[in-house]
């Protein structure tokens, strides 16, 4: 399976905004990318509804990297299956280009409003088919919209070529970020999600996405699955990297493990009775948010 993209840019991408911008306050909309906006029946492709977006995007089901791409020799996902969603039956999609065209980034944003408190988590997965002298790179960043708020913009997650491992690899499969904010940070933010080349466009890198949530009352800890509460689906992620040390490299970012997940609550490295007294500590605590 190979994926088709769709470049977006000026004028069309107004056209879009207009017709699928649901809402610009409050919690993400669309954060599990289980609506696509079918824009244009005539275009094979699917963008994401409640979103804006610029050149690659596209909500999938399950992801490969483009066969002329560029080399993926180290991925670390299972090449039979691909890559599926981590909640629900689709997640987003962010490419550097597609051949036979090319563009140097793709991002997609929307407007959030978070709370003293408040947890903005879900998951990512970053994959490259570039090499070592051009470090590819991806972020989720909060670019704050009120003019009072005193501190810089917020990386809530952030990968390069060289932070998965080197040439044409990637992550090890889904993984989870988590950001509480304190009272400075309360307001308004633009969330933004991108993907770029570095010093040149010839091979691609790709972003995905899902599960992003806005959590009003998070447990401290313990919550695994970005559902905003502690029970046992944390407890079944947990105790499946039963023993394995996730400070490991090995381990951290095999696919057959979920440590890129936190499975390592109490951070020693080794998951074992430690995070299974966190996971009882923070018991059904926090609401789960459909």
């Amino acid at each position: 399976m190979s994926c088709k993209w769709v470049k977006c840019v000026g004028v069309f991408v107004l056209l879009l905004s207009t017709l699928c911008i649901s809402s610009a306050f409050g919690d993400p909309n669309n954060g599990g990318f289980e609506d696509p906006c079918d824009y244009n029946s005539t275009m094979d492709s699917n963008t994401p509804t409640s979103w804006y977006f610029e050149n690659y995007v596209e909500v999938v089901g399950n992801f490969f990297p483009h066969p002329a791409s560029g080399y993926y020799t180290g991925w670390k996902f299972n090449e039979a299956t691909g890559l599926y969603p981590f909640e629900g039956e689709s997640f987003i999609v962010l490419s550097t280009g597609d051949w036979p065209e090319s563009s140097s980034y793709s991002k997609i944003w929307q407007t959030i409003t978070v709370g003293e408190g408040e947890t903005l988590t879900g998951v990512y997965f970053f994959g490259t088919c570039d090499y070592w002298d051009y470090n590819d790179f991806s972020y989720i960043k909060l670019i704050p919209l009120r003019d009072d708020l005193e501190h810089e913009e917020i990386i809530i997650a952030q990968e390069s070529l060289k932070s998965v491992g080197g040439d044409y690899t990637s992550l090890g499969g889904w993984k989870r970020f988590a950001y509480t904010f304190d009272a400075s940070e309360a307001g308004k933010y633009q969330l933004t999600i991108f993907v770029s080349d570095y010093r040149d466009n010839a091979w691609d890198s790709y972003l995905a996405v899902d599960a992003i949530k806005l959590c009003h009352n998070p447990p401290e800890n313990g919550e695994l699955n970005c559902d905003c509460t502690v029970n046992f689906e944390d407890f079944a992620i947990m105790v499946s990297d039963w023993l394995y040390d996730c400070n490991d490299p090995i381990f951290y970012n095999d696919p057959n493990t979920n440590c890129l997940l936190g499975t390592d609550l109490s951070g020693n490295g080794l998951v074992e009775l430690n995070d299974l007294r966190i996971i009882a500590e923070n018991w059904l605590l926090g609401i789960k948010e459909e």
